[in-house]
């Protein structure tokens, strides 16, 4: 007999409506291709087509006793904070700006619509839709701007703002350390 054993990533969507799913499907192909997708909800042929043209590993059938500490994140005038350290396997999704005041773990995954700001290193995956992000990242790390794969390694160990002027994203380091680091 032969085992193997796999630590692997996982999305796990829910089907609200097929219209909007398949428009987050578009916009987040290029993720979503790095991991597997667990669907829950109606699967309708048209989302099963859409999954299998372009090869995204998936499911239906999976369940997963999630003990995320979502209710860590604390909403204070539109901005969402996280104290604690964000561990390995924990899923955050905000639909505004955030500010991290710890580390995120490798294997954790983060999705801000707004703007991020973490204050510590991440060794997981971002993903931010908004305007800018301030993080400080390691090799391992993820980094996902409006669509855009950015180079963890290339990051390492230094602050940088990455900003999105017009259709151009750029990053550029902080020289100076902010007064949290």
């Amino acid at each position: 007999m032969k085992v193997k054993q796999y630590s692997i990533k996982v999305f796990e969507l829910t089907i609200e409506s097929e219209a909007t799913f398949l428009d987050f499907l578009k916009k987040n192909l290029i993720l979503l291709k790095r991991y597997l997708v667990v669907v829950k909800g109606e699967m309708t042929l048209r989302i099963r087509r859409y999954l299998d043209h372009h090869d995204i590993a998936y499911t239906t059938n999976l369940n997963f006793n999630n003990n995320s500490k979502q209710d860590l994140v604390l909403k204070q005038s539109g901005l969402k904070i996280i104290e604690n350290l964000v561990r390995s396997g924990q899923q955050i999704d905000v639909d505004s700006d955030l500010l991290v005041l710890n580390r995120v773990n490798s294997g954790a995954s983060i999705h801000a619509e707004g703007n991020v700001i973490i204050t510590d290193v991440v060794d997981g995956m971002i993903e931010c839709n908004g305007d800018f992000m301030l993080i400080k990242t390691s090799p391992k790390a993820l980094i996902v701007f409006n669509g855009l794969e950015i180079e963890g390694a290339l990051l390492q160990n230094k602050f940088h703002k990455i900003r999105l002027t017009g259709d151009e994203v750029k990053v550029s380091p902080i020289e100076k350390e902010p007064r949290w680091a």
